[in-house]
């Protein structure tokens, strides 16, 4: 077993990159033009019977989907990003799980590059794992971005039940596992957390990924390294 990822060759980790992201998103058995349209028509008869908030539902929905299936690029903005996690807690509110959403992002960073859906996952994982326990008014996922020694740091933090011992102990074990081996294991288990750490492992190289600071009870951080001048 290579343990050095970076000797393989350029086309090997470009199938690998291809072969882990395809996780993120689960793939749809049904024209996709279809179901747009199907969606429009529903938010045109929504508008007609003046019902509103099916209509506000229906585009949010629509924008999540369009961003999953239709848009093609690797990198996106963080102002992109967030748009797409707004979309979904608006999702959220109307199943009365109202998420109080705190964004502490210079104006200069908001049109920095990262991977195309690699906060959402954490900021879902967030939301069914650290607030398990139900949704109350003090609840809020925070995201905040900086640059520290010419590295992009973005943390994503919520108030939440934290992540119990033993299973942040086997994704710490699993984070440090060579990117071949850590690529195939997710591809089967789907950890969001996992997959953004090899997505990034794989695009920037090993220095870079996450960090996790949790404890039970207190909430969890999850911070994101990243280079802050990568030329794409």
């Amino acid at each position: 077993m290579i343990e050095d990822f970076e000797k393989f060759p350029v086309t090997v980790m470009n199938l690998l990159e291809d072969y882990l992201a395809n996780a993120i998103a689960p793939k749809l058995h049904i024209n996709q033009d279809f179901m747009f349209n199907i969606l429009n028509t529903i938010d045109c008869y929504a508008i007609l019977g003046g019902v509103e908030e099916i209509s506000e539902i229906l585009k949010s929905y629509s924008f999540i989907l369009r961003y999953i299936f239709y848009v093609e690029k690797k990198y996106a903005t963080i102002n992109e990003e967030i748009l797409y996690i707004e979309n979904y807690l608006k999702l959220l509110s109307y199943r009365q799980q109202n998420i109080k959403f705190i964004l502490k992002i210079p104006q200069e960073l908001k049109d920095s590059q990262i991977l195309r859906l690699s906060l959402f996952p954490l900021v879902e994982n967030c939301i069914f794992h650290g607030f398990r326990d139900g949704v109350n008014e003090d609840c809020y996922v925070e995201i905040k971005a900086s640059i520290l020694q010419s590295n992009l740091i973005i943390e994503i933090r919520d108030n939440g039940v934290g992540i119990p011992p033993q299973i942040i102990n086997k994704i710490f074990n699993e984070m440090e596992e060579d990117i071949i081996n850590a690529t195939l294991r997710n591809k089967k288990s789907g950890n969001g957390i996992l997959n953004v750490h090899n997505r990034i492992r794989l695009s920037y190289g090993k220095n870079y990924g996450l960090n996790i600071n949790t404890k039970e009870g207190l909430g969890t951080i999850i911070g994101i390294k990243l280079p802050s001048f990568y030329k794409y």
